[in-house]
C-alpha cells in the first residue's frame, strides 16, 4: 500500500512569548524524536513569540501530530495555512530542525512569519532557503 505524502504548515503565537532558549531546545528535541518515530520531517521558525512550522509525511501520521499540536497549551491563535499532497519532501533530512536566529537571519525569519498566512508557499520556500544558507555555512 502506497502512502500519500502531504505537507502541512501552521503559524501560531506562543502563550508565553518569552520562550526561553532551554524551552525551545526541549521542544526541538522532543519534536525531532517524535517526528523520526512517525516518519515525519519538518522545520520550525520561532521569533518574537511566534511559531511557523512545516511538517511532511503520511496523512495519518500528520493527523496524530496535529492532534498533539492543537492540544499543546503553548500555542495560541493557531492557524493551519496549508495542507496538500506532495511528490517529494523539502525537509527530508530533518525530523525537526530550526533556523538559527542570528542578527542577519532575524529580519528574514520575522518576514517569513509575518507573511506566512498570506503566502504559505512563499513562506515554506523561504524556510527551506534559510536552512540551505545555514547548513552551507
Amino acid at each position: 500500500m502506497s502512502l500519500t505524502l502531504q505537507r502541512i504548515a501552521y503559524c501560531s503565537d506562543a502563550r508565553q512569548p518569552d520562550l526561553a532558549i532551554v524551552s525551545l531546545a526541549e521542544i526541538l528535541a522532543v519534536s525531532d524524536r517524535n517526528n523520526r518515530r512517525d516518519n515525519l520531517s519538518g522545520v520550525l521558525l520561532v521569533s518574537r513569540g511566534r511559531f511557523f512550522q512545516v511538517l511532511e509525511g503520511a496523512a495519518q501520521d500528520l493527523d496524530r501530530t496535529l492532534g498533539r499540536i492543537m492540544a499543546d497549551p503553548r500555542h495560541g491563535n493557531l492557524h493551519f495555512i496549508m495542507r496538500r499532497n506532495i511528490q517529494t519532501r523539502l525537509f527530508e533530512q530533518w525530523g525537526m530542525v530550526a533556523a538559527r536566529i542570528t542578527p542577519s537571519q532575524q529580519p528574514v525569519i520575522d518576514e517569513v512569519i509575518d507573511r506566512c498566512r498570506d503566502a504559505p508557499d512563499t513562506a515554506v520556500a523561504a524556510a527551506r532557503s534559510l536552512l540551505d544558507r545555514q547548513f552551507k555555512a
